[in-house]
């Protein structure tokens, strides 16, 4: 029998406030250069729900060291589920329901693909969003703003070394 609760990592509402807090902190750099394609999207959002990993790479970066509030044992911060890394079709899925509810702009580069900002509905919600985990969220959000030179090759380079040396 299967007990009818939703696990939070599959809350649909939980997921686009997340996108929405990553879409508010790094989708331009300071010169308003767009910077947050489906790719980087996707990959932020995996570092961000796993903190150990994100200041790991972060470090690796020569970004400084992410400080983690509380000591996370759980077996999802230490396990490599990548499944999330793959799941494209959630992304997208999230993508199109922010484009829908007018809360991101959408457009289109040559070279990057769809890049998103976030209308100013987007950003009024961001603003709104309150308690520990959101405030987790935009603190490491705000961590990776200098990920944003970095090229998106150079940021998987660095993910791949922590699930192929098995380092966090």
């Amino acid at each position: 029998m299967k007990l009818p609760f939703v696990e939070p990592d599959d809350d649909i509402y939980l997921n686009i406030s997340v996108v929405l807090i990553l879409i508010y902190y790094l989708s331009s750099t300071k010169r308003g250069v767009l910077k947050m394609n489906n790719e980087r999207i996707h990959l932020y959002e995996y570092l961000v729900r796993n903190p150990q990993k994100l200041s790991y790479v972060l470090c690796q970066l020569g970004k400084g060291n992410l400080i983690i509030n509380r000591e996370d044992y759980s077996v999802s911060a230490i396990s490599y589920n990548l499944d999330p890394l793959f799941d494209r079709d959630r992304m997208k899925y999230i993508l199109t329901i922010l484009s829908q509810k007018k809360l991101v702009c959408v457009s289109y580069k040559s070279k990057e693909g769809f890049m998103y900002s976030l209308t100013d509905s987007g950003m009024k919600m961001v603003e709104e969003l309150e308690g520990e985990y959101f405030s987790e969220i935009k603190l490491y959000a705000q961590q990776l703003v200098s990920t944003l030179s970095i090229n998106i090759s150079q940021l998987n380079s660095s993910l791949n070394q922590i699930i192929t040396i098995g380092v966090v």
